[in-house]
C-alpha cells in the first residue's frame, strides 16, 4: 500500500509486517555488542554514520543512532558539549511492538520526537541518519495527549517537521492481531494492553457475538476492529477528530484480508478537521459490516439508532460521565475503556 503521508512503501499488510517482527530489531550474529551507554550521563564521543553499524546486516543499535543525531545538534551548536542521550526525545520504532531487547535499527525504522529542533536541523537528521524517518518537534507539556479532547476545544498537536510520521503499532489479541497506522504528529501516543483485555472480556464473555458496537472516540481503530476480530456483526467507528478517522479509514484497508471486509464507500474529498453532526466517510462490507463516521457522538444516535455495546474511550483529562449518559438512550451497554 503506498503511504498517504510520503508515498513511500511505510503501510505494509499485516502478512508481511508479522511474518518480519520478531526479527525485525534483532541483533544478527555479526553485529557489535551492545554500546552499554549511561543515557543519563554526558556522551562526548562523535557519532556518524559508520559508528557501530553492522557489516553484514547493516543495522545499528538505538543508541548509536540517537548518538549520531546528538553528535549532529552539539555541531550546529543547538546541545551543549556535555548533553546527554536522553535529551535528544523520544524514539519511536516504525514498527511498534514490546521489543524484549534494545532495538537494532536499519534505514527510515525510527521517528523521533524531540522538544529542541528546528525545521533546518530537523532536514539535516533526516538527510544524515539513515535510520531516522521522520522528525516531529513536541509542543506543550509531554502529558498533554496529542489529538482533539472534545468537539468544543482546540486540538493539540505535534508538528512534522522532517520526512514521514506514519508508523504502526502491533496489536496482539486471543483472536488475532492487527496492524495499527497512525500519523504520530496528529495522534496520541498509546500502546494499552489494558484496554485490548476489555475488548477481550466481551469476547469471552460471548457479548461480540453478532453484536452491534459502537466505538465512539475510535482514534486509529484499534479497538473497534478488534470488535470485528472478536465476532461482531456491526461495528461502527466515530471520531471527532478528522485525522483519526483517516488513520482508522487506512487501518481498515491495511487489515482487510484479517478483518474478512473491504471498502465499498469512502468520502475522500472531504476537509472539515473537527466534527459535529455525524458525516459516514467509509463503509466496509463482508464478514463484519463496518462504518466509519466523522461527528460529535452525542449525535450519532441520529444517524444509526441503537446498538448492542457503546465504547467510551475518551482522553485521560477528560471525565466520560457525560458521554456514558448519553450513550444510554441509544446503547443497551456502554463500556468504559
Amino acid at each position: 500500500m503506498k503511504c498517504p503521508t510520503c508515498g513511500g512503501n511505510c503501510v505494509r499488510y499485516p502478512e508481511q509486517v508479522l511474518d518480519d517482527i520478531f526479527q525485525m530489531y534483532m541483533a544478527c550474529s555479526s553485529c557489535p555488542p551492545d554500546p552499554l551507554c549511561d543515557k543519563n550521563a554526558p556522551l562526548y564521543e562523535k557519532i556518524d554514520a559508520g559508528t557501530g553499524k553492522c557489516a553484514k546486516c547493516g543495522k545499528r543499535h538505538l543508541d548509536h543512532v540517537t548518538g549520531h543525531v546528538l553528535t549532529l545538534l552539539k555541531e550546529k551548536g543547538l546541545f551543549p558539549p556535555d548533553a546527554s542521550l536522553k535529551e535528544v526525545g523520544t524514539p519511536l520504532i516504525a514498527f511498534g511492538y514490546q521489543v524484549p531487547y534494545p532495538p537494532r535499527l536499519h534505514e527510515k525504522s525510527l521517528v523521533l520526537i524531540m522538544d529542541s529542533v528546528t525545521e533546518e536541523m530537523a532536514g539535516i537528521i533526516t538527510a544524515n541518519v539513515p535510520e531516522i524517518k521522520g522528525v516531529i518537534k513536541r509542543k506543550g507539556h509531554p502529558s498533554k495527549s496529542v489529538g482533539l479532547s472534545d468537539t468544543g476545544s482546540t486540538p493539540h498537536t505535534y508538528e512534522l517537521l522532517s520526512g514521514c510520521d506514519m508508523r504502526c503499532d502491533v496489536v496482539s489479541s486471543i483472536f488475532g492481531e492487527l496492524c495499527i497506522y497512525k500519523n504520530q504528529s496528529v495522534i496520541h501516543i498509546e500502546f494499552n494492553n489494558t484496554k485490548v483485555k476489555k475488548i477481550e472480556a466481551l469476547y469471552i464473555n460471548g457479548e461480540l457475538d453478532n453484536a452491534v458496537v459502537v466505538d465512539g472516540f475510535c482514534g486509529p481503530g484499534t479497538l473497534s476492529l478488534l470488535c470485528a476480530l472478536g465476532g461482531a456483526k456491526k461495528v461502527i467507528l466515530n471520531d471527532a477528530w478528522l485525522p483519526a478517522v483517516r488513520n482508522a479509514i487506512l487501518n481498515i484497508k491495511a487489515n482487510s484480508a484479517l478483518l474478512g471486509a473491504k471498502i465499498v464507500f469512502e468520502l475522500t474529498e472531504y476537509t472539515k478537521l473537527v466534527g459535529d453532526e455525524p458525516v459516514l466517510m467509509a463503509k466496509a462490507g463482508g464478514r463484519t459490516e463496518i462504518l466509519v463516521y466523522h461527528g460529535d457522538i452525542r449525535k450519532l444516535a441520529k444517524a444509526e439508532g441503537e446498538c448492542d455495546i457503546c465504547l467510551i474511550d475518551t482522553f485521560p483529562s477528560v471525565n466520560p460521565a457525560e458521554y456514558v449518559l448519553a450513550c444510554r438512550d441509544f446503547a443497551k451497554k456502554t463500556v468504559i475503556i
